[in-house]
């Protein structure tokens, strides 16, 4: 729970530096993995990506705010996620 918005406090650091411009893409890249909730990403300014390795809930990323994020199932899930 203490990581809920790990995402809009890092984007608030950066805008809050760098202005609402944010930064080059590709600039932060943060490896996750675990179960995303609603607000996953939510606010995410330019140049900040999310990379979770896990499930997630409906609204991620809601509010996207020109940052990334990316979900992926994890080799341990037990099917193949094309199906």
């Amino acid at each position: 729970n203490t990581d809920r918005a790990v995402g809009a406090t890092l984007s608030h650091e950066v805008t809050s530096r760098y202005g609402e411009a944010g930064l080059p893409d590709g600039t932060l890249t943060v490896d996750l993995e675990g179960t995303a909730g609603q607000s996953f990403g939510a606010f995410l300014a330019s140049g900040v990506a999310l990379h979770l390795r896990g499930g997630a809930n409906d609204y991620v990323g809601k509010g996207l705010s020109g940052g990334r994020v990316v979900v992926d199932t994890p080799d341990r899930a037990g099917f193949e996620p094309t199906e």
